[in-house]
C-alpha cells in the first residue's frame, strides 16, 4: 500500500502561543455540581444574566447529587475532547435568551498581525434544534450586560457551522476562523448573536431523564464546547486570510511509504512539549486513518535545532513525539502501532545558520509504516 499526503512544513511551531489562558476549562476553583457554574474557573465568565454552565469529571461522591457530571448529564453524554472538563451554552432558547463565553487573553493583540480562533464543538443530545451559525467578538475590554438577551451591540466575527457541524451529537468538530486585530483587544466574547437559520434536530431525552432542555417548545439549541484556542498565524502573506492547513484522509493513500511528512498545524507551547489544541484536528485525522488502515503502523519523530544543551534537545524532541503519540492512544489507536524517537538536533533539514532555517529544523516528522 501507498501512502502521500502534502503538508507544509511549520516554520513557527515552536513560537505559536495560545491566549487563551485556559483553552479547555481545567483550571477551576472548584469542581462544580450543579448548573451556571462556569464563573468556577478561574478565567472564563458569563457577561450577562445568562447561565453559562461547566461540566467536570466527578469523583465517586459527587456522582451522586452532581447535575454536571461527565460524560452524562442531563444535556446529554458527551466525554472531553481533552482534559476533564467542557463548557456548554445556550445558543438559542425561549424568546431571545441566549448565553456566553467571555476570557482575558494572555496579552493583547496587536494591530495589523492575523491570528487564528479556533473551537471543538458539539451539540447537546437532547437539544430540541440547531443553529447555522456562531460568533466571536475580541474586545478592548471586559463586557457586563444587565440582561439575558441576544447581545445586539458588537461586531463578531462569524463561524459557519452548517448543518453537518451544527447537529452533530456524537463527535466534536474543528471550527476555525482568522482575524485581523485592530490592535488593543484583551478580551473575547463567544457565543450566539445573529441566526439566519434554526431546524429541528428531532432528538429527545429518554423518558427516565430529567433535561434541562424543553421538551415541549422545541426552541432550544445547547452546545458543549472545548479546546478553545487563539493564535497567531505567523505564516500569512499581507492581505490574505488562510485558514490552517487541513488533513485530507482522501489524499493519504498517495504517501510513498516510509516517507516523512510534517503536519503544519502540530504546535506546541514554546520549549514545552504540551500540544496547542489546534494540532488536534490534524491529529484526529491521522488517528481516523489509521483506524481505517489497520494494518499500518506510524512513527512518530521529534527534531530539534542545535540551540542549547543537546541532552535538552534530545529529551524535549523525544517528549513531544511521545506527547503525540498520547493523543493517538487517547484517540484509540494501539500504541504498539506507535514508534516514538528523539533525534535532537541530529538530523536537521537546513544548516541551522539562520532563525528560519532553525525554525525549519524543529519539528515533529511522521512516517507511515506497512
Amino acid at each position: 500500500m501507498k501512502f502521500f499526503v502534502w503538508f507544509l512544513i511549520c516554520t513557527s511551531c515552536l513560537r505559536a502561543q495560545n491566549l487563551i489562558p485556559d483553552s479547555s476549562f481545567e483550571h477551576n476553583a472548584s469542581i462544580p455540581t450543579d448548573f451556571s457554574a462556569i464563573n468556577n474557573s478561574n478565567t472564563w465568565n458569563m457577561p450577562t444574566q445568562g447561565t453559562t454552565d461547566l461540566f467536570c469529571v466527578c469523583d465517586r461522591k459527587q456522582k451522586k447529587y452532581s447535575m454536571v457530571d461527565v460524560p452524562q448529564n442531563p444535556m446529554g453524554f458527551q466525554f472531553p475532547h481533552s482534559g476533564t472538563c467542557y463548557a456548554g451554552f445556550f445558543a438559542f432558547s425561549h424568546d431571545n435568551y441566549r448565553e456566553y463565553l467571555q476570557t482575558p487573553l494572555t496579552k493583547p493583540l496587536e494591530k495589523g498581525k492575523r491570528y487564528v480562533f479556533s473551537l471543538y464543538i458539539s451539540l447537546a443530545d437532547y437539544s430540541r434544534t440547531f443553529i447555522d451559525q456562531l460568533g466571536v467578538c475580541f474586545l478592548s475590554g471586559r463586557a457586563k450586560y444587565n440582561s439575558s438577551n441576544v447581545i445586539t451591540d458588537l461586531d463578531p466575527v462569524y463561524l459557519k457551522i452548517g448543518d453537518e457541524v451544527g447537529k452533530e451529537i456524537k463527535n466534536w468538530h474543528h471550527v476555525t476562523i482568522t482575524y485581523k486585530a485592530k490592535g488593543g483587544e484583551s478580551y473575547l466574547l463567544f457565543g450566539s448573536f445573529e441566526i439566519n437559520q434554526v431546524k429541528k434536530t428531532k432528538y429527545k431525552a429518554p423518558k427516565e431523564m430529567k433535561s434541562r432542555i424543553n421538551q415541549t417548545s422545541e426552541r432550544d439549541a445547547y452546545y458543549f464546547v472545548d479546546d478553545i484556542s487563539l493564535i497567531e498565524n505567523t505564516n500569512v502573506v499581507e492581505d490574505e486570510l488562510p485558514l490552517p492547513v487541513r488533513t485530507e484522509l482522501d489524499t493519504m493513500d498517495k504517501i510513498p511509504a516510509d516517507t516523512a511528512f510534517v503536519l503544519k498545524n502540530v504546535l506546541f507551547q514554546t520549549n514545552k512539549a504540551i500540544l496547542l489544541p489546534i494540532s488536534y484536528s490534524d491529529l484526529d485525522k491521522v488517528a481516523d486513518y489509521l483506524k481505517k488502515n489497520a494494518m499500518l503502523k506510524i512513527q512518530v519523530s521529534g527534531h530539534s535545532d542545535n540551540v542549547g544543551n543537546e541532552k535538552l534537545n534530545q529529551k524535549l524532541s523525544t517528549e513531544r513525539a511521545k506527547a503525540v503519540e498520547n493523543y493517538l492512544i487517547k484517540r484509540s489507536i494501539d500504541a504498539r502501532r506507535i514508534i516514538v524517537k528523539g533525534y535532537g538536533s541530529t538530523k536537521p533539514l537546513v544548516q541551522n545558520d539562520t532563525p528560519e532555517h532553525k525554525q525549519q529544523n524543529r519539528r515533529v516528522e511522521f512516517t507511515l509504516m506497512e
